[in-house]
């Protein structure tokens, strides 16, 4: 390994810079006492070259110690540098376009590496930059051509001339940064056989085997800022400020927000993990925000981590050959970040994203869960924890890594609120380099009137579509640029969809094959096979269209697009060449909209909707293919839009006819429109006061627009905001079994017939739920049978338990009772520990209340689960430890055999089990009351009896079974506790 490497491991601490406002900062910093302008990594030497442009010199930087020890003198200002690939010539290029009547003083300076000899060459044109390519020529781009210099020979070719390009002349005014004055970047990509630049006008691309000049104009605003060109190996694609652009020039996606300054940030390709480190000043940062270092997926910007830098960057940045260094033109002159090392740098950061609490009328007491805060290096970072919400609390509210903390929440404080309340938790660490995220923590407390089971999903969530041919749905998750795609029968997740960046809305071509995802900071349609959910060819749009919006008709797909350069324009896609162009009209009408658009096709695939926020609708119909309607009734709109397939359309609170004339007004008592559904010729709707309210579902008479039976929903769904008026919250699934709800805290669940009268729940008997006996004990897992149980079948992943599932919840003498499981006439549940003796059991529906349920409960009740066994009778859970394989006939027991029998109802342990908590697995659980174990009347020796690690209200008894046990087919294994006691049979052999 070569030395400087290890000595980037032993000198980590070395790289991490003290800022006394945010914490420690990522990377080193080396002045130079002037101006960088560019930047050359010459790993066999074990040096990266600096041209100083203020200082007209090259400085020399060791790799092995950050330091500067030697410099070479060089023409007046440096502006750009290379090194040719077989390491022997080191080209700069000089910035000398001063204004009459002073003398230009432009030129190339090549340095032989192998000789030290220099020697410089006059151009007659300011250089913009230079770059190597495979062949070891350098291009070498002037504010006039683009010409190809051979070091070796000293000669020069011109490849083409440029156009438009205005070089600024010397000298600028003070505080004007090498960036600013050159406007202009060029840069190879790793293979170096593509090379690319960009200057204020222009973008260009050089390929190096076909020696090929091709080249764009383009407008941007704010500026493509900063002027920094990074390329990825291949050349595929390549980043030019904050707007990442593929090999044919299609602008792919762009960091949102960005401020345009071209003389802060950088950006380089770690082609090896697929990400970006980049530093892209963002307008909506609030005034104070440190320079931050994203670290960014590569293909479509998502951003991964934050990381605190200890000053800007300032233009050019290289990363070593192994991906183990970045070094980067700084404000001071550089800064080295040790990205391969960065697991080892201090960060803390929580490993939830949400936590999600039901409190309500079954549940007023606190609650808690547990918050896991780490260090992804494993090491000791000091942190504390703030809420901004009473009745929110973490315990401890201060530590160090790696530790857990309980979120405690006062359910009673917000008993008034009858939707669920979002509080934050900011995770504060002086002494880690990232920028913590923070935790969303989630207080439901609805209602026994209230329907809908939520399920909890982190992040930003702004469209869900049904698919119409398929029992799942899709659900845009916007702060991670993806698609999640969920089963439609058991609501979890299936899959996940990488889009571009800034996704915004679904669609499905009318063939139902394909699903059709638009962006706000992508000027692409990604396009998804629904048949395999794999990534098929993008739809390019006309060059500055982002498509925010999508339909699908039978005869045209339609894209609502936000121009970069105006006006926003409806487009037409062209599935075949995967292409978009801009339509010349919308039928007699100006092809102008406003940039909140939003389009919706009619399931038929006869018309698509169009709706703006300043009020204009607008109808294409697809038998015409063209645009037959438009029509501005209202000031503004915002919320539910919707197309049916019998002529009728929801725009807002507002039903329209086939001419989008309005023809009902529907009621606005329950709050704003949020989602809106025609099911056949009946309507759904969902709206909401607020965020924090109970929201509303109801259907709606397609004729008078009257609501009927409006129900409250569980929680608000989702409303829209300035940036996005419309929203789509309301799914109609498949197999019209259930509706999907987008909601604050990801998606709720809503039986089909959700507003019909539900009869009370009535309990008819409760066993455990292992051999479905009588006999129960705390901590453990039991099965309720009775009918009324619950409106809808669900299954829960979460952890901690909740204790309102599916609607339902359990009380045990007034105390909440986890729930795994629910069903009309079944429920899974864990006895809470605190449970014994003889206890009341109640269960709470949107029906109704149960009548109360008389429960013993024995301190010990053990019962073995049992599992399938092919046609067979189902066997006991009792495992060879020798073959960890379940013991059967064909896999008997042998004589000193250590076998693990899995069963619930061994009572309380010490410590004490955690109710709707998985046990721990340090230090174990143990039984309190512990078991004894006779196989054929023989006793065997316990080694463990307690909880199973890592599950809930699972218990194991670990045996050693004696050589002398009896032989047979039926040997009865007897576990005995306290009064409690189960037999089951095995076989035993020899």
């Amino acid at each position: 390994m070569p030395r400087r490497f290890i000595w980037l491991t032993i000198a980590l601490s070395a790289l991490l810079t003290a800022s006394t406002a945010f914490g420690a900062s990522f990377g080193k910093v080396v002045p130079i006492g002037g101006q960088a302008s560019d930047l050359a990594l010459d790993e066999a030497r074990g040096v990266l070259y600096i041209a100083n442009f203020t200082a007209n010199r090259v400085d020399v930087m060791q790799l092995a110690n950050g330091t500067i020890q030697t410099s070479i003198n060089v023409a007046s200002q440096p502006s750009s540098l290379a090194l040719s690939p077989d390491g022997h010539y080191l080209v700069v290029a000089h910035y000398g376009n001063f204004a009459a009547p002073a003398t230009a003083a432009n030129a190339l300076t090549v340095i032989d590496l192998n000789s030290t000899g220099k020697q410089t060459f006059a151009l007659g044109n300011p250089p913009l930059g230079v770059a190597f390519g495979l062949d070891n020529k350098a291009l070498v781009v002037t504010s006039m051509e683009f010409i190809l210099f051979d070091p070796a020979l000293g000669t020069t070719q011109v490849l083409n001339t440029i156009a438009g390009v205005t070089a600024k002349t010397l000298p600028q005014p003070p505080a004007n940064f090498p960036t600013q004055i050159t406007a202009a970047s060029v840069n190879v990509s790793g293979d170096s056989l593509k090379i690319y630049g960009l200057t204020d006008t222009i973008g260009f691309s050089y390929d190096v085997t076909s020696k090929a000049i091709q080249s764009f104009f383009y407008t941007s605003a704010p500026p493509l800022g900063p002027r920094v060109v990074s390329v990825n190996q291949d050349g595929s694609l390549w980043l030019a400020g904050w707007q990442e652009l593929d090999a044919q020039f299609r602008f792919v996606n762009n960091f949102p927000g960005a401020t345009g300054a071209l003389n802060i940030g950088s950006s380089v390709f770690d082609n090896a993990r697929g990400f970006i480190y980049a530093q892209i000043p963002d307008s909506t940062a609030p005034v104070g925000t440190p320079p931050t270092l994203l670290v960014a997926d590569a293909d479509n910007l998502n951003i991964r981590q934050r990381l605190l830098l200890p000053e800007n960057l300032a233009g050019k940045s290289v990363i070593s050959s192994d991906g183990s260094v970045v070094y980067a033109v700084s404000d001071s002159g550089v800064v080295i970040l040790p990205v391969g090392s960065l697991n080892q740098a201090p960060q803390v950061g929580a490993t939830q994203q949400s936590l999600l609490f039901r409190g309500g009328f079954c549940n007023t007491q606190v609650s808690s869960q547990q918050l896991t805060i780490a260090n992804p290096g494993g090491g000791n970072v000091p942190f504390s924890i703030t809420s901004d919400t009473p009745g929110v609390t973490v315990t401890p509210s201060s530590g160090t890594t790696p530790a857990v903390v309980t979120v405690n929440v006062t359910p009673r404080l917000f008993l008034n609120v009858a939707g669920t309340t979002t509080a934050t938790l900011t995770i504060n660490a002086p002494g880690a380099v990232n920028i913590p995220r923070t935790v969303k923590v989630l207080i439901n407390n609805s209602q026994p009137d209230q329907r809908g089971t939520q399920v909890n999903v982190p992040g930003t969530l702004v469209d869900i579509l049904p698919d119409p041919s398929r029992d799942r749905f899709y659900i845009i998750r916007q702060d991670t640029n993806q698609v999640l795609v969920f089963d439609g029968s058991s609501f979890t997740q299936i899959a996940t969809l990488r889009t571009g960046n800034t996704p915004t809305q679904l669609a499905i071509t009318f063939d139902r094959r394909f699903l059709l995802v638009g962006h706000d900071n992508s000027q692409q349609i990604f396009v998804f096979d629904l048949e395999t959910l794999q990534p098929t060819t993008p739809i390019t749009m006309p060059p500055g269209h982002y498509p925010r919006s999508v339909a699908a008709s039978a005869k045209a797909i339609l894209a609502a697009v936000r121009s970069a350069s105006g006006p926003n324009t409806i487009d037409t896609v062209d599935l075949i060449t995967r292409t978009a162009s801009t339509l010349p009209s919308l039928g007699v009408f100006t092809n102008t909209i406003s940039a909140s658009t939003v389009l919706v096709a009619s399931p038929n695939g006869g018309s698509i909707l169009a709706v703006e926020s300043d009020g204009n609708v607008l109808l294409y119909d697809a038998t015409v293919d063209s645009f037959t309607a438009s029509r501005k009734d209202f000031t503004a709109l915002g919320g539910a839009y919707a197309a049916s397939s019998f002529h009728q359309y929801v725009a807002g609170s507002n039903l329209l006819n086939s001419s989008l004339v309005p023809i009902a007004k529907l009621e606005t008592a329950s709050g704003l429109p949020s989602g809106f559904s025609f099911v056949d010729q009946v309507g759904y709707r969902t709206t909401a006061a607020s965020g924090t309210s109970a929201g509303v579902i109801e259907r709606v008479d397609l004729v008078s627009g009257t609501g009927i039976r409006a129900t409250r929903l569980s929680e608000a769904p989702l409303l829209g905001s300035v940036a996005f008026p419309f929203t789509r919250t309301l799914a109609p699934l498949y197999s019209r079994n259930n509706f999907v709800v987008l909601t604050v805290s990801g998606f709720t669940v809503l039986p089909w017939n959700y507003d019909s009268s539900v009869a009370a729940p009535m309990i008819a008997r409760v066993v455990n739920a292992a051999d479905f006996g009588p006999n129960i004990a705390p901590g453990g897992l039991i099965t309720i049978f009775g009918t009324q149980l619950s409106p809808v079948n669900l299954a829960t992943n979460e952890i901690p338990l909740p204790t309102a599932l599916g609607d339902s919840c359990l009380t045990v003498n007034g105390a909440p009772v986890p729930i795994i499981f629910v069903s009309p006439t079944q429920i899974n549940a864990q006895l809470p520990f605190q449970t014994a003796g003889q206890t009341q059991l109640v269960l709470h529906t949107p029906g109704g209340v149960s009548d109360t349920f008389n429960l013993t409960i024995l301190p010990g009740a053990p019962a073995v689960f049992s599992v399938p066994n092919g046609s067979a009778l189902p066997v006991p859970t009792v495992v060879r430890n020798s073959n960890n394989i379940i013991a059967t006939e064909s896999n008997p027991i042998h004589r000193n055999d250590v076998l693990i029998i899995y069963l619930t109802g061994l009572g309380d342990t010490n410590p004490a089990g955690q109710t709707g908590l998985p046990s721990p697995s340090s230090p174990l659980a143990i039984a309190i009351n512990q078991p004894t174990v006779s196989l054929g009347g023989v006793s065997l020796p316990v080694l463990f009896a307690g909880l199973t690690p890592g599950q809930v209200g699972l218990y194991q008894i670990n045996v050693k079974v004696p050589n002398n046990v009896p032989q047979g087919l039926s040997v009865p294994l007897v576990i005995s506790q306290g009064s409690g006691t189960t037999t089951i049979s095995v076989r035993v052999v020899d």
